[in-house]
């Protein structure tokens, strides 16, 4: 993110899970749609644990685990995520220790009061913090587990950190952000600089996304005053539709030849598009309107463009 520091970058062990993740999707040969079918999360949310660097949820891996068990192997997966959930809870707690002014530092001085804080509130928050807090495997067996996959980490990479780590590196080259930026206001400036590929934009906004840097519009369609485009980042292999001189409710499609179709209903102005689609080329797709009243126009006349806006 802009204006954070190397701390604020991906854990190895974050980045290691998500890494292991995209090998057994790739072994099994899952789509995010296959994966949404059978762990009951949606392509969406997976996607973003990807590209916003976020740990799934363990429920999410345990349904994935239990799956494919023959593919894949359920200590390893939860394993894996003890450590990357404890890396994430040790750097929460350095992150709050380095920010003691204000109000915070008020409350935290009055918690560790010993006069305000009675014997038994303590071992209420200690009972709740156990009860909470996710069981941590031990073992030789764990320790084999993590040693290997972050050898993997530095040999390889892999897909999911190539997302992570090129959404860091161009956040890092954003100038004008304050490292004491919140957390809020961060996320809000990183967004522009939103990456990712193929099978991992799908039901993505395009806008805010390096997608926009590169996207051209490939096919073009006018009727009823309306124009349709399909949008389409090579850099991205992804796909969207746009319709511009149009209403509210006025609707705008793309399909895809493979996977689903992604359609917008506009709210508001005179102008929408779509979220994107996963396409290695633009005629894998097609772009379409439905005008209320009149009929749809469908974006089916080339028009290769150099990179515009989205």
């Amino acid at each position: 993110m802009p204006g954070l520091d190397r701390s604020e970058e991906p854990a190895a062990e974050l980045v290691a899970l998500l890494n292991l993740i995209r090998r057994y999707m790739g072994e099994l040969d899952w789509s995010y749609q296959v994966l949404q079918r059978n762990t009951g999360v949606s392509r969406s949310t997976w996607n973003r644990w990807y590209t916003q660097k976020k740990l799934p949820k363990r429920e999410a891996l345990v349904k994935f685990a239990d799956a494919a068990p023959r593919t894949v192997n359920r200590d390893e997966l939860l394993g894996l995520w003890d450590v990357a959930w404890q890396a994430q809870e040790t750097k929460q707690a350095r992150a709050t220790d380095c920010v003691p002014d204000g109000d915070e530092q008020t409350d935290r001085h009055t918690s560790a009061t010993p006069a305000t804080t009675s014997t038994s509130e303590q071992q209420a928050s200690t009972a709740t913090t156990s009860h909470t807090e996710p069981k941590m495997r031990s073992g030789k067996k764990t320790g084999r587990v993590v040693a290997g996959i972050m050898s993997a980490v530095v040999l390889g990479g892999g897909a999911a950190l190539w997302v992570i780590k090129a959404s860091a590196d161009n956040s890092a080259k954003s100038p004008g952000a304050s490292s004491s930026a919140s957390p809020a206001t961060s996320q809000a400036t990183a967004s522009p600089l939103t990456a990712c590929h193929s099978d991992f934009c799908a039901s993505v906004e395009p806008k805010g996304t390096v997608c926009s840097l590169d996207a051209i519009t490939a096919y073009t369609g006018r009727k009823f005053g309306v124009t349709v485009e399909l949008r389409y980042s090579p850099r991205c292999d992804a796909a969207w539709a746009k319709m511009s001189n149009t209403s509210p409710d006025d609707r705008v499609i793309i399909t895809p030849k493979r996977g689903d179709s992604e359609e917008y209903r506009q709210q508001y102005g005179h102008d929408a598009h779509t979220r994107m689609v996963p396409v290695t080329r633009p005629e894998d797709a097609r772009a379409c309107a439905k005008i209320q009243d009149r009929g749809t126009v469908c974006a089916t006349t080339s028009a290769l463009s150099s990179p515009t806006p989205t």
